[in-house]
């Protein structure tokens, strides 16, 4: 068991807690291990609980063996993951496969709440991860959408590769974002005023 704890003490989200509490989690934990290729966590299902990686990599994916299959983040040893379900209790936000053989420290219902308030470093590690992942998102965007576009002043086409596209189109090509078209109320009551004239009286 102390040796257990002893590995979670140089993980970042636990560096911070007292050795009576590192023990007691250490207690509540169990080791699992994934063959390479196996799923540990299906986007779109509700979660519990925290992963540790002990040995070995995962591999999370956003809409797993979908059209739009993308790889997010690989992770090794000494780091964790499945907390973001726990932070907004929502259902997995993307797929964790194992890239290789893979020994991880399973926490069943993982009470962050409750850990957070015996540990308070526990939340300023999470505020951490979650700003990282943030400038990482934003540099995705630029690298995916450009830092700058060149958009049409008037019809709102946008310039790539010499070529003037809709911008629904270059926003697709380029996102999973799908358009549903509909007007607003300031083009309706500009395009289609005889709508509004009850408006009017």
């Amino acid at each position: 068991m102390s040796s257990m704890a002893d590995f979670m003490a140089g993980i970042p989200i636990f560096s911070g807690m007292k050795r009576e509490d590192l023990e007691r989690i250490a207690r509540g934990a169990r080791e699992c291990t994934y063959s390479n290729g196996e799923i540990i966590i299906r986007e779109g299902e509700p979660g519990s609980k925290l992963f540790v990686v002990v040995s070995g990599e995962v591999e999370v994916i956003k809409n797993l063996g979908k059209k739009h299959q993308r790889t997010l983040r690989i992770f090794g040893p000494k780091s964790y993951f499945g907390e973001m379900a726990l932070i907004d209790q929502l259902i997995r936000s993307a797929s964790v496969v194992a890239r290789s053989e893979v020994k991880l420290l399973v926490l069943d219902h993982f009470n962050l709440y409750q850990e957070i308030e015996r540990s308070p470093q526990l939340a300023m590690e999470l505020l951490q991860l979650l700003s990282r992942r943030i400038r990482v998102l934003e540099n995705c965007m630029i690298n995916t959408l450009g830092a700058f576009l060149p958009i049409c002043a008037y019809c709102k086409k946008i310039r790539e590769d010499n070529v003037w596209i809709p911008i629904e189109e270059y926003i697709s090509k380029h996102s999973e974002t799908k358009f549903s078209h509909t007007i607003c109320p300031e083009c309706s009551k500009k395009w289609y005023p005889e709508l509004h004239e009850e408006d009017t009286h």
